[in-house]
């Protein structure tokens, strides 16, 4: 009797406790599917981790941007210029000539679109048929200087082959390099100056969703809507509080960049530097209120403004230099108001003579009033 009763229980027991967890992964299953957030948000991690390896390291291929100037007429100047168009690796081939014009392929190296500009030089074939060693010579852009090693070991691999393939066990080719500066700034450098630009637009565009966002979740809105303020006065204060923390924000990180990466910007670029930064920060301000007054939940609101971040600043030059990305990240950011930033900050405090920043000065001033005119009307719709 006991035996019966001990074997018919045990089941029961198991069956009940399978119906309790069952119904709980059922509960949780539900719920898990009517929150968007929940849906999301786990998804996007490694969706964006994809994006940003295809942007970093190409969909296709990685082959790099270069300038070819040919002035030699003859067949080793045009057989070395083969070989530097065919060379390949496992992949696709390992450069992409874009320009073959002298003064266009100076130029896009100097302004920090090509990374690297190579020139046969016109007596090429003269020098190898009298049995002296011609000079290749290249420009490069020396700013973040670790991407282009892989660059230098590129050529070098050609000079090699070519070597091998007409002089045995001799190198028939010496290689100039000129830069754009005269010191290389190293990719560490580039990188933590890459994070202050960035501070100051995360953090102007993060905090002042946040401010709006939590009215609602402290519920004072109606406060707001009661008070005899007008909405514009709103507005303004809270662009100027999201403009004062995210200064705040890049002071933090400059010094850091100072003290432990080594970043030194040249005291007379800060004028304009500061000049960038005010509008681009107000923009960034506005555009951050009209996020939170839309979403109006601020745990939303951060990693949406996070994941766009942190997707401009490797898609957008903040890692490496726009000319390195694969072509159509290149084609996006010619449309990207955020590569703009960058691309004008960077050479502000880099390149030794940066091209004007006046059409990034009337960019950043209307596309300040845009976003605080974008924050005004987000709060006019959503109070």
């Amino acid at each position: 009797m006991t035996t019966t009763t001990g074997t018919t229980a045990t089941p029961t027991r198991l069956t009940r406790r399978l119906d309790r967890i069952g119904a709980v992964v059922h509960k949780d299953l539900r719920q898990w599917a009517r929150d968007w957030q929940a849906l999301v948000g786990p998804m996007l991690i490694p969706l964006v981790l994809m994006l940003l390896c295809g942007i970093l390291f190409g969909f296709g291929g990685d082959e790099w941007n270069i300038g070819l100037v040919n002035e030699g007429a003859g067949p080793h100047a045009a057989a070395f210029e083969r070989e530097i168009r065919d060379l390949r690796g496992d992949i696709g081939p390992y450069f992409r000539v874009v320009t073959t014009d002298a003064d266009e392929a100076g130029r896009l190296v100097a302004e920090g679109r090509l990374q690297l500009a190579v020139t046969i030089p016109e007596d090429f074939d003269e020098r190898i048929e009298a049995g002296e060693i011609p000079v290749l010579r290249t420009r490069v852009y020396n700013i973040n200087t670790d991407m282009m090693k892989n660059a230098r070991l590129r050529l070098t691999r050609a000079v090699q082959d070519y070597a091998a393939a007409h002089t045995p066990h001799a190198a028939p080719v010496t290689v100039t390099q000129t830069t754009t500066r005269a010191d290389d700034v190293r990719r560490r450098t580039f990188i933590a100056h890459s994070a202050v630009i960035l501070a100051i637009m995360v953090g102007s565009a993060l905090n002042a969703a946040i401010m709006v966002a939590r009215e609602w979740e402290h519920r004072t809105v109606q406060e707001i809507r009661l008070a005899p303020r007008p909405l514009a006065d709103l507005t303004v204060g809270t662009i100027l509080a999201g403009v004062v923390t995210g200064m705040i924000t890049a002071l933090l990180a400059l010094a850091v960049a100072v003290a432990v990466f080594g970043v030194r910007i040249p005291i007379g670029r800060l004028p304009v530097l500061l000049a960038i930064a005010g509008p681009v920060s107000v923009a960034c301000a506005g555009v951050g209120i009209a996020i939170g007054a839309w979403l109006r939940d601020y745990r939303a609101v951060q990693p949406l403004l996070m994941i766009t971040f942190a997707g401009s600043f490797f898609a957008s030059g903040g890692f490496s230099s726009v000319a390195t990305l694969p072509r159509g990240v290149q084609v996006f950011d010619r449309f990207w108001p955020i590569a703009h930033v960058f691309e004008t900050m960077q050479a502000q405090a880099w390149m030794a003579a940066p091209p004007s920043a006046a059409p990034m000065l009337i960019g950043s001033l209307l596309a300040a009033v845009a976003g605080a005119g974008l924050g005004a009307w987000a709060l006019r719709r959503r109070l």
